[in-house]
């Protein structure tokens, strides 16, 4: 056996296992990304080496998804915690530009309070009386 099937080998061995370890969490993330995470390659490996696991990780997300269906929990019910969480997303998104908004305006009042007193300083500068000839001259 060549070095690199040794090594290929190996990784398909790695990857099975963690797919399995995978597999029995219920709370897992079966995506390709996570899979390679856990096994320590990188994606690009499974993509190209290790389309056998791409199948087996289509495999299992579609048992899941028939599993949580099969437990009483509906399209609908899925579809509004979908909703709910997307609402939550924009909620947080309004609320970032909101307090970035806020946060610039602060900034700009600082500013202008600023140059205001730079202006206030300069307009009593120049309203002192100025001799225009020295008198005693």
């Amino acid at each position: 056996m060549t070095p690199q099937a040794r090594r290929w080998a190996k990784t398909e061995l790695r990857l099975k296992e963690k797919l399995a370890v995978m597999a029995a969490d219920a709370n897992a993330k079966l995506a390709v990304a996570e899979l390679a995470r856990r096994t320590g390659v990188g994606r690009n490996v499974i993509y190209t080496h290790h389309a056998s696991m791409l199948t087996e990780l289509r495999r299992l997300r579609s048992e899941r998804a028939k599993d949580v269906r099969a437990e009483g929990h509906g399209d609908r019910q899925h579809a509004s915690v979908q909703q709910m969480h997307a609402k939550c997303a924009e909620a947080a998104t309004q609320n970032a530009v909101l307090l970035r908004r806020a946060l610039e305006a602060e900034a700009r009042a600082e500013r202008a309070e600023m140059r205001n007193a730079q202006l206030v300083k300069e307009v009593a500068r120049l309203s002192k009386p100025h001799p225009i000839r020295d008198v005693d001259a």
